[in-house]
């Protein structure tokens, strides 16, 4: 709030908890500093599918969403997983967090203003470290937090590192809010491959 919005009484702009997507960047160097799992440049935006008539006004939004990122920047596709979620995917360079970061904030922006926020689930950020191990970083638009998801092996269901989580969320634990519970840091096995950079 600046000195006159306090003097005038105006209250100071309510920053959205999408908004904490921007402190990816600070978030991932500290990851990378204390495990070696650096960002792939990948990352996706999961909402629940609209159906009826909502669904016009809905391909609108996704189109004016694809229209704002491939304006400059990169292409997306969108994935459906077999639960009714849809996931909107994307690339970077992976030294360009600072514009992913933005893209996914784009996403939950516009839909959102379109009327469709409540759809959002989550946005997920991929990294991957030179031994294999690969790693989501999971942010919860409902409540402006985020956790790492690190699948075993192949990632094919074969179950999660907690280690790797667990020494993700101390690196990460300065940097940006973390989710306190254990319930709501879902295993996101559907998500679209975030990992691998695509040729």
């Amino acid at each position: 709030m600046g000195l006159l919005d306090g003097v005038l009484g105006r209250p100071a702009p309510r920053r959205s908890p999408a908004d904490r997507l921007f402190a990816l960047v600070e978030g991932a160097a500290a990851l990378e500093a204390a495990t070696g799992l650096a960002p792939t440049g990948a990352g996706a935006v999961c909402h629940r599918l609209v159906e009826g008539g909502a669904f016009g006004a809905f391909g609108r939004a996704r189109r004016e969403v694809a229209r704002l990122l491939t304006h400059d920047g990169p292409a997306t596709e969108t994935v459906e997983d077999p639960h009714g979620h849809a996931w909107l995917r994307m690339e970077r360079p992976p030294d360009g967090l600072d514009r992913l970061a933005a893209d996914l904030h784009t996403v939950g922006a516009v839909l959102t203003e379109a009327g469709f926020g409540a759809y959002l689930l989550f946005a997920a950020v991929g990294f991957r470290r030179g031994d294999g191990q690969r790693l989501l970083l999971v942010h919860l638009y409902g409540r402006g937090t985020f956790y790492p998801f690190a699948p075993r092996g192949d990632g094919a269901r074969s179950g999660r590192n907690n280690t790797v989580e667990e020494r993700a969320r101390g690196a990460l634990a300065a940097e940006l809010p973390i989710e306190p519970d254990p319930g709501r840091r879902f295993a996101v096995w559907d998500a679209p491959d975030l990992t691998v950079r695509r040729v």
